[in-house]
């Protein structure tokens, strides 16, 4: 408003500069120099301007400092949004190293796993056979002995032969059961070694669920993150001069 008054008032005062004796449009004013409301003093109107123009220039100032301490915290944000991703996606890395190097364990676990089944699978089939070979020998002795009762009169002794004869039985019965505990303990490994199996077996599918989750979070975020990073000081300048991803930027480049 004071700037269109100036221009009213610099119009008025270059019209009465051209103006002469010789002008059509001059004429008698009634009491010219009539005090008029409103007039102020030179002084006044000097104070009115300076305060104007000082007050206009403090604003630009304020409003060039309130520009930078947008830039600058627009800068940090994005450098704070850069480390925090760089720090998210280096625990993501580190944990997906981890998953795997979990799962490579699983999988050496699961195969020394079923060699031992497979080799506990062999000591059974042995202890199997053991038995089943130590059955006739049992059955032999057993049925010599009987067949030696069947001895008649004074020859049904009780000679070192029957002594023998019950010595290798108890020995062969005593070595069959020493062998069916041994089975026993076998098939009691082979249960817990089967439950291990499955556990770990299942341990790796979970494993290989969770790397594959956390190969697509990383995957996702490596096509979100479409930022193209500075590579020199002037670039970065650039880049954060030219940030409008919150719309201030065009706002305040339309108004200054």
């Amino acid at each position: 408003m004071d700037l269109q008054d100036k221009q009213t008032a610099f119009a008025i005062c270059e019209e009465n500069l051209q103006l002469n004796e010789f002008s059509p449009n001059i004429s008698y004013k009634p009491d010219p120099c009539r005090p008029i409301k409103g007039q102020i003093t030179p002084e006044e109107w000097m104070a009115f301007s300076k305060y104007n123009k000082d007050r206009a220039e403090k604003e630009m100032y304020e409003s060039t400092r309130l520009r930078e301490n947008i830039f600058h915290t627009m800068g940090q944000s994005a450098a704070d949004l850069e480390s925090q991703q760089k720090a998210s996606e280096y625990a993501l890395r580190k944990r997906l190293h981890e998953l795997e190097r979990a799962l490579n364990e699983l999988e050496w676990q699961k195969k020394q796993t079923q060699e031992e089944i497979l080799s506990n699978e062999n000591d059974i089939d042995r202890l199997e056979k053991a038995i089943r070979d130590k059955e006739p020998l049992i059955k032999l002795a057993m049925t010599r002995q009987e067949n030696r009762h069947s001895r008649p009169g004074m020859d049904l002794v009780r000679d070192e032969v029957s002594y023998g004869l019950c010595d290798e039985i108890q020995q062969l019965k005593a070595e069959k059961r020493a062998l069916e505990d041994q089975l026993k303990q076998a098939k009691h490994s082979w249960n817990i070694l089967q439950q291990n199996l499955h556990r770990i077996e299942d341990e790796i599918a979970v494993k290989s669920n969770s790397i594959m989750l956390e190969k697509r979070a990383l995957e996702t975020r490596r096509r979100l993150n479409t930022e193209i990073t500075p590579q020199t000081e002037v670039d970065r300048t650039r880049q954060l001069m030219n940030m409008d991803s919150s719309g201030i930027r065009p706002v305040l480049q339309s108004i200054y």
